[in-house]
């Protein structure tokens, strides 16, 4: 009997030094044009994991058009507790410091605001959510930069979220948590078994339409394929109003959407996924990232396989010529990436079936990021021949979510996928 080579995926967050995004100025200026819709590696740092130990969820809450809300939540099992203090206690402390700016392309600070915090060690790990009041601004529309930092680890990390006054239907109008206790999910989706309260903020309206979708398991074409079909027909035939407030429970995966106005393109769109999620561990989410490194008669013979486990083994030995200590490492990164590719990514798809996932995946994390009011812009460089390749993934409304990012896809693509693919089918990790 053959061993098997899969064990549980574990995502492993290895430490680096933390550093600041910004250059050139106390206000984040940095000469021509911005940082960060220029891109820059700091702002990369955003998506590698070994960046950081941290990784709070932020996110606004807009109870009318003057009264807005930025919440952090943070899990303590990510910070340092230490004893040097008077009180001899274990004891953390968070720096959250928030800029208010124009926009990704200028960065002119509105207004600023910082808060710091002590956390006290519990036998059992907590999760906080922290709420602070955004300052007044006269712009209908602007951009929060939030830096939340582990003061003793000296690790930080950094969330953009671009507001807009006068949308009265996006997720911001929403308040969305969890039955057991009231508090703000700590990630952007619910399990199924959860349950959950959802309350329409704003005043424009009276009632919510509430609609649950199967789960989108379509594979991403190729980064060089012709651009996909893009539908967005959302039928809200049969949903009744039910109030502006109202529980939810999952007990299947899919997702929910909710809207005041069954004419409008916005909503609330909550994600249900498996009790696991982000981890992989079912077989039928290992197979999905492999379509990315196998033809189509393949990977549907590792789909359709009757003993799936023992087709997806062959598939990484076959990369190593059966050479079973090489090939969980490729497994491993490879898996780890997906699982990174969830906690990122995650719309109404699973993370690694995303356009953006799949870039991550095969390619790794991005070596400059930037980000436009439009657009998110990932480039590779090679550090020894200084090539760059650019993917641009540009932000698209539709009915199902507003914010979908799609790869502007590109026939001059092909040669470095190509070489990706190539290098992963030959045993080698993939690392631009």
């Amino acid at each position: 009997m053959k061993n098997y080579l899969f064990l549980s995926v574990i995502t492993l967050m290895t430490v680096l030094c933390g550093c600041s995004l910004f250059r050139g100025g106390a206000d984040g200026q940095a000469g021509e044009g911005s940082v960060i819709s220029n891109g820059s590696e700091q702002l990369a740092y955003i998506y590698n994991p070994a960046s950081t130990t941290i990784h709070p969820r932020v996110f606004v809450r807009k109870n009318n058009k003057e009264d807005i809300d930025l919440y952090v939540i943070i899990n303590d099992s990510e910070l340092l507790f230490s004893k040097a203090n008077a009180k001899n206690q274990s004891t953390a402390k968070v720096r959250i410091f928030y800029k208010l700016m124009e926009s990704y392309e200028n960065v002119a600070t509105l207004d600023t605001a910082v808060k710091i915090l002590s956390f006290q060690k519990s036998d059992t790990p907590k999760t906080y959510a922290v709420k602070l009041k955004l300052k007044p601004v006269e712009l209908d529309k602007f951009v929060v930069q939030t830096t939340v930092t582990d003061l003793i680890r000296g690790k930080m990390n950094i969330a953009f979220n671009p507001v807009d006054k006068t949308d009265s239907l996006c997720a911001d109008n929403f308040a969305v948590s969890r039955l057991e206790n009231a508090q703000p999910f700590s990630e952007n989706f619910m399990k199924t078994g959860e349950g959950a309260r959802v309350d329409y903020l704003h005043s424009k309206f009276n009632g919510l339409y509430k609609m649950f979708f199967p789960p989108d398991t379509v594979i991403p074409l190729s980064p060089y394929a012709s651009d996909p079909a893009y539908g967005d027909t959302l039928c809200f035939a049969g949903a009744d109003s039910l109030g502006r407030s109202l529980i939810l429970g999952a007990q299947d995966e899919g997702y929910f959407y909710l809207t005041p106005d069954t004419l409008s393109r916005n909503g609330l769109l909550i994600p249900c996924f498996s009790t696991d999620y982000p981890n992989i561990t079912r077989l039928d989410k290992l197979a999905e990232p492999l379509a990315y490194l196998t033809s189509r008669e393949e990977y549907d013979s590792i789909r359709y396989a009757g003993y799936k486990k023992l087709a997806i083994d062959d598939f990484w030995l076959s990369c190593t010529n059966n050479d079973t200590r090489r090939a969980k490492e490729l497994l491993k990164i490879f898996y780890t990436r997906a699982v990174f590719a969830n906690m990122y990514f995650s719309d109404y798809r699973d993370g690694v079936l995303t356009d953006r996932g799949m870039i991550y995946v095969v390619l790794g994390p991005p070596k400059i990021l930037a980000f436009t009011s439009k657009s998110e812009v990932w480039t590779y460089k090679d550090s020894r021949s200084g090539q760059k390749v650019k993917f641009v993934f540009m932000k698209r409304s539709n009915a199902m979510y507003k914010q979908k990012y799609v790869l502007m896809r590109n026939t001059a693509f092909k040669p470095y996928w190509d070489a990706a693919v190539s290098s992963w089918r030959k045993g080698t990790i993939y690392t631009w």
